[in-house]
C-alpha cells in the first residue's frame, strides 16, 4: 500500500511538472500577430489625428510591449510609439507614470534617429520638463548642453542661444557648480551685449549674477573689476545666496 501511494504521488508530480513545462508563458500566449499590431498602430494614429489623448494612452500601453517584443526596443516604430504616448500625457498635462519610458524614449530616439531629429527634440523636451519637475537638476544639465551644441552648429540665433545659456547658468547654480556657472554667465553677458546692447536690462542682470558668482568663489579682483566696468552696485558677502 505504501509503495502504491508513493507511486501515485511520484506520478502526480511528474505530470504536474510536465504540465508546467508545456504550459505557454503568459507573455508568449498573449503575443500579437503582426497584423493585429499594425491595426493597433493605425488606430493610435487615428486617435492622434483626432486628439483623443486618453485613447492613445490606453492603446499604446498595450501596443508598446508588443512592438518591443516583436521588433526590439530600437525599432523606429516602437520609439515613435513611445514618443506618442508621452506626447499624449503631456497634452493632458501629466507626466507618464512609467517614468522609465520618459527617459528611454529620449535616449532611444537620440541613439536611433540622431540628436537633431524631430522625435529626439520632442522626447528630449519632455524629459527635460520631467527632470525639472522632479528637481533632478544635475541630470537636466547635459540636455541643455546638447541643445546648445545643436544651436551653435545651426544658423546662429544669438537671442535663442542666450536664453539657453541662461538656462544652463541657472542649473549650474542650483547644483552649486560655481566654475561652470561662471563659464555660462560669461557667455550670457557677451551675448546680451551683442543682442540687446550694453545698456540693456539683460546685460545688467547677467553682470550682477556674474558678480555674485565671483563673490561666492572669492574672486574679489574679478568682482570689483566687473562692477566698476559695468557701473553696478552689488554687495559681496561670503555667500550672497545663503
Amino acid at each position: 500500500m505504501k509503495n502504491h501511494v508513493n507511486f501515485n504521488f511520484s506520478t502526480f508530480l511528474a505530470v504536474l511538472m510536465l504540465a508546467i513545462i508545456c504550459l505557454p508563458t503568459q507573455a508568449g500566449a498573449a503575443t500579437w500577430s503582426e497584423r493585429k499590431l499594425d491595426k493597433a498602430i493605425l488606430k493610435i494614429d487615428r486617435d492622434l489625428t483626432r486628439k483623443r489623448w486618453d485613447k492613445v494612452i490606453t492603446r499604446s500601453q498595450k501596443a508598446i510591449p508588443q512592438c518591443i517584443a516583436r521588433h526590439g526596443d530600437t525599432n523606429q516604430m516602437c520609439i515613435v510609439m513611445l514618443r506618442n504616448i508621452n506626447r499624449s500625457y503631456e497634452e493632458t498635462r501629466r507626466f507618464n507614470p512609467d517614468h522609465g519610458r520618459i527617459e528611454s524614449a529620449y535616449k532611444l530616439a537620440s541613439q536611433v534617429f540622431g540628436k537633431a531629429h524631430s522625435t529626439t527634440v520632442k522626447t528630449r523636451d519632455y524629459y527635460y520638463k520631467f527632470l525639472i519637475f522632479t528637481e533632478d537638476y544635475a541630470a537636466a544639465i547635459p540636455l541643455v548642453k546638447e541643445i546648445i551644441e545643436l544651436e551653435e552648429a545651426g544658423p546662429g540665433d544669438e537671442y535663442r542661444l542666450m536664453q539657453r545659456y541662461n538656462q544652463l547658468y541657472a542649473l549650474e547654480g542650483l547644483v552649486e557648480n560655481w566654475p561652470a556657472e561662471e563659464a555660462a554667465l560669461t557667455v550670457v553677458l557677451r551675448l546680451a551685449n551683442e543682442v540687446r546692447g550694453e545698456d540693456s536690462e539683460d546685460v545688467r542682470a547677467a553682470a550682477e549674477a556674474l558678480a555674485h558668482n565671483y563673490c561666492i568663489q572669492k574672486k574679489y579682483h574679478a568682482f570689483f573689476e566687473l562692477i566698476n566696468k559695468q557701473d553696478i552696485q552689488v554687495s559681496c558677502f561670503a555667500d550672497p545666496r545663503g
